[in-house]
């Protein structure tokens, strides 16, 4: 995504799906039309369970974090003009999108999580905290 002419971000995972505790690695490549001061650059692993009801003929989706862990690639200073690449690596967390109770208990979750439609997306968002408008980019990827 541009902040406004200032540049742009990219991220490139090694791959989109993953299973619960792989390191998720990756590039963040920044191209700058001109230098910029900044506070931060930094990739965040996001997860987010959305869940669907309905009640009096109405229908409420509620969105909730799960999980978000940050990890600053570089910090405050001007960032050059031009492109520059950094690497990350991030452990992919335990969580799972369904339940892992075993047995009657288990089948009565998952089955509740399904009817409520719950699911969680997961992404990484890479941004550089800027004054005014961030330049940043969002890539969805899968833990299961």
């Amino acid at each position: 995504m541009f902040g406004f002419g200032k540049g742009s971000i990219d991220i490139l995972p090694e791959k989109f799906n993953y299973a619960p505790g792989d390191t998720i690695k990756g590039k963040v490549i920044l191209k700058l039309k001109q230098a910029a001061e900044a506070r931060e650059l930094r990739i965040v692993l996001k997860g987010e369970r959305t869940s669907t009801s309905f009640s009096g003929g109405k229908t409420r989706r509620q969105t909730i974090t799960i999980h978000e862990f940050k990890l600053p690639l570089d910090g405050q200073k001007t960032y050059p003009a031009g492109e520059k690449e950094y690497s990350f690596e991030i452990k992919a967390p335990q969580i799972s999108g369904m339940p892992k109770t075993e047995g009657a208990l288990g089948a009565v979750l998952g089955a509740a999580m399904f009817l409520s439609g719950a699911q969680i997306r997961w992404f990484l968002d890479a941004s550089l905290d800027m004054p005014g408008f961030d330049v940043s980019k969002r890539v969805n990827i899968s833990i299961q």
